[in-house]
């Protein structure tokens, strides 16, 4: 635990150092910044969630219903600096694009894009305050994997491409978004879309993602079709000691970490459920910097997605993901 306070220590001394070093890194877009935020609207009539780097003011936003509450900056320009990578964050199952601001908002402190749309199940959707279950719908049972195909789920697939699209003709977001450099980042079932994004369908490899970060992923598909060795990007799994449903399925000679091609990584969270990558992990705290204070998975969750996208979207090198894991029940790598 001295490893996660010092890491977390780390996390409060540079949201102190924020004002400095937004002048100072506003060449490279290195250094850490304010998040902006702002929504785009797809052809389709889904929205996106947009946080970029900004040099402007952080402000709250409304809370939500258990206090936790996003602190951006709504509608800044970006910071002035060439162009960083874009992330795409896909959502599970009957989340929503909001579902994960304390990583979210983090990637883009860090120097990213990360745009995440409402998908077709999305119950709780960008501006809404109603939670909506009907719209909980999927395309195959979860318990028959073997009848998925590259046709299922593949809505979110068109909605992420057309999120490329959408993001590279913004006016503001095309001179800082490289989308030709995209991480693809999901949780659940949209762990599901990033590893298909990646190749996990051959039909729905999109050349432009160069990482995926899988965050608890439903990953059973890909293992009975035995696709995952066809992986030609980075991939990180994430997942927690008490996520019986999906992180079973990532462990073990038979499990997709063990399927999967290096550069891998395979993190594992002590304690923790299928929904410590959501914001319930920081119910009771008022923002993501508190968040990150007093919830230990959540900064060990931001740090290891960070220095997995500077290494393979970045190439910056990084200690952290040569370590022991620290802080965390398992950690497993395999450069090559």
């Amino acid at each position: 635990m001295a490893v996660v306070r010092s890491l977390l220590a780390s996390l409060v001394a540079a949201s102190c150092l924020l004002g400095a070093s937004l002048v100072a890194h506003a060449a490279d877009c290195s250094g850490r910044f304010a998040a902006g935020y702002r929504v785009l609207r797809l052809d389709s009539g889904r929205q996106v969630a947009v946080w970029y780097p900004t040099a402007a003011e952080e402000k709250r936003l409304a809370r939500s219903p258990n206090g936790f509450a996003a602190r951006v900056a709504r509608d800044a320009p970006p910071a002035s600096c060439p162009r960083v990578p874009l992330v795409l964050f896909s959502h599970g199952w009957g989340g929503c694009a909001l579902q994960s601001i304390a990583l979210t908002e983090e990637l883009a402190r860090h120097g990213y894009v990360v745009a995440a749309p409402d998908h077709a199940d999305a119950t709780c959707a960008i501006g809404a305050d109603e939670v909506n279950l009907g719209r909980m719908r999927i395309d195959k049972s979860f318990l028959d994997p073997a009848s998925w195909n590259d046709r299922s789920e593949i809505g979110r697939l068109h909605d992420l491409r057309a999120v490329i699209r959408r993001v590279a003709a913004d006016p503001q977001l095309a001179r800082i978004a490289d989308t030709a450099r995209i991480g693809a980042a999901g949780h659940s079932l949209g762990g599901y879309a990033a590893i298909g994004m990646a190749g996990g369908w051959p039909a729905w490899k999109t050349p432009e993602v160069k990482a995926v970060l899988a965050l608890s992923p439903y990953v059973l598909p890909f293992m009975v079709h035995g696709t995952l060795a066809r992986l030609q990007v980075p991939v990180m799994y994430q997942g927690a000691a008490l996520d019986f449903g999906m992180t079973t399925s990532l462990e073990g000679p038979q499990g997709a970490y063990a399927a999967s091609a290096p550069p891998k990584f395979f993190v594992k969270l002590d304690g923790g459920t299928h929904f410590e990558w959501t914001n319930l992990l920081c119910a009771g705290t008022p923002d993501v910097a508190a968040c990150l204070r007093a919830r230990p998975n959540a900064a060990l969750i931001g740090l290891y997605a960070t220095a997995f996208f500077d290494r393979f979207l970045k190439g910056k090198p990084g200690e952290l993901l040569s370590s022991p894991g620290s802080g965390l029940r398992a950690y497993r790598f395999e450069m090559r």
